[in-house]
């Protein structure tokens, strides 16, 4: 019986892919999954006429192997009519003007939003359009990790590019310079802020497009994942008058949903809470949220100065990216107001080795700052079907845990978490609140490690001892905290 040919062979005999471009796409199939037909295709490497041809050789061989490696890799058949309607659009045309990309009709018009759509029901934080090779990819980042979508003709990339620049008012002429622009997308009877950012490339205009859903933001700590223990503690550091709250971490990590959870928790008729923040990602109730207009003249230094004046109790200062804002903020906290902010460090302990890098000094620092939250998002299993851990396995034995009394987890996949075996985020974190002996530290300038070795003694529990716990309660896995962290343990 002859052996059963593999897409790939065929591809290689028919003279559609290389042996390189084979072992590139094969590389890929290992990190994603997918089936090879669709590897390839999403590559650019083959087209669906491709593939056509390899399921014609595959059925008269009567191969079951290649024709299910080579399965239906068509676009949806909206997406596709929509694909090709504008092609032969912009083909005919040899371009497209302003009036007929901003027309209703125009299948383009259509495919844009399909897109946006697209990223929205899969819970996307971000849109990717990205030139490559022989097409567009497509490209949403779900969870925090990029998922291809589909691929695109080429010709369809500079129409694509001006539709979403004429979404954002920005200049659709302009090709050389990277361009920002806003824009309101309407999806089921409510709005979504898209944050649309241009960027020039060799092979034509790169598009990324932020989502903020402010109607899927869930306030509150627990719904972000802080455990019991730790919600109390913040909030023991709520009920102080003045002072200063951090939230540090990187892009994406969930320090706006904290400080809004924060907020919200101390939210009464009572208090005037003012918030400056670079987009307003949650109308928070009875705050006055202000947006800042670095165009206009409204910066978070300008902003504060004149929240100052506004007779606040709390405020709400985005972020402190440089040193006049950060000046203000803690002179605010100093003189009775409790000042929420944020800050890009690491971890907790080394904001306040950052504070003193910006020139504060150091009675002011220990004099105003509270707490210090530091924070990273990991990827939560998919409740449906994480799989055990078999128990002969060494993250065991790395974890110190008896299989036979704990079970970890594992992802699997399924048609709820869209094969990839995890659904949602949730939090890992370390807070760290200012005792009397930090304070004397920080007062004499001691080292981090100092800190450190003083804040353990007195129960600070690091961010890498929480991710181990969640670890353990299988909301988790080791290799994601390992990822976030960049710990390897």
């Amino acid at each position: 019986m002859a052996a059963k040919k593999r897409v790939g062979d065929i591809l290689l005999e028919q003279g559609l892919v290389s042996e390189e471009q084979l072992q590139i796409a094969l590389q890929e199939q290992k990190k994603s999954g997918e089936l090879l037909g669709s590897v390839l295709f999403s590559l650019g490497f083959v087209s669906q006429k491709d593939i056509f041809k390899v399921l014609t050789v595959a059925e008269s061989l009567k191969d079951e192997t290649a024709a299910s490696e080579a399965y239906d890799i068509h676009l949806p058949h909206e997406l596709e009519n929509l694909v090709r309607q504008s092609s032969s659009l912009f083909k005919r045309s040899g371009g497209l003007g302003k009036k007929e990309l901003d027309s209703a009709y125009s299948p383009l018009v259509n495919l844009v939003e399909k897109i946006i759509v697209d990223g929205i029901q899969r819970g996307a934080t971000d849109i990717h359009v990205n030139p490559d090779m022989k097409g567009i990819r497509i490209r949403y980042r779900v969870d925090g990790v990029l998922q291809h979508s589909m691929f695109l003709p080429i010709e369809l990339l500079n129409p694509i590019v001006s539709r979403f620049k004429i979404m954002g008012q920005m200049n659709i002429a302009e090709s050389r310079i990277p361009q920002d622009g806003s824009a309101e997308f309407p999806y089921k009877n409510r709005k979504l802020d898209l944050r649309i950012s241009t960027f020039p490339l060799v092979g034509g205009e790169n598009i990324v497009v932020r989502l903020l859903d402010k109607a899927q933001i869930k306030v509150g700590l627990e719904n972000l994942g802080f455990m019991d223990d730790d919600i109390e503690k913040v909030n023991a550091s709520l009920q102080i008058p003045f002072g200063m709250i951090l939230v540090t971490g990187p892009t994406g990590s969930g320090k706006t949903t904290t400080l809004y959870s924060c907020l919200s928790m101390i939210n009464t008729v009572s208090r005037n809470i003012i918030t400056l923040e670079d987009p307003v990602e949650y109308q928070l109730p009875l705050a006055r949220q202000c947006q800042i207009n670095v165009k206009a003249g409204l910066t978070f230094a300008s902003g504060l100065r004149s929240i100052l004046r506004q007779d606040p109790d709390v405020i709400l200062v985005g972020e402190m990216r440089d040193t006049e804002t950060t000046e203000l903020a803690i002179r605010a906290a100093l003189t009775g107001h409790l000042v929420f902010s944020t800050i890009h460090t690491n971890d907790a302990i080394a904001s306040i080795a950052r504070l003193m890098d910006m020139g504060i000094d150091p009675f002011l620092i220990s004099s105003t700052l509270d707490s210090i939250i530091a924070q990273r998002l990991v990827r939560s299993l998919c409740e449906e079907c994480k799989e055990p851990v078999a128990p002969f396995s060494p993250t065991y034995k790395k974890l110190g845990i008896d299989p036979a009394v704990t079970k970890l987890y594992k992802p699997k996949g399924c048609p709820a978490c869209d094969d990839s075996g995890f659904k949602g985020r949730s939090v890992i974190y370390e807070i760290l609140n200012i005792t009397v002996k930090l304070r004397d530290l920080i007062n004499v300038r001691a080292s981090l490690e100092d800190i450190r070795r003083a804040a353990i003694a007195e129960g600070f529990r690091e961010m890498h001892e929480v991710a181990l716990e969640k670890v353990r309660l299988g909301i988790t896995t080791l290799d994601e905290v390992s990822h976030a962290t960049r710990m390897t343990f």
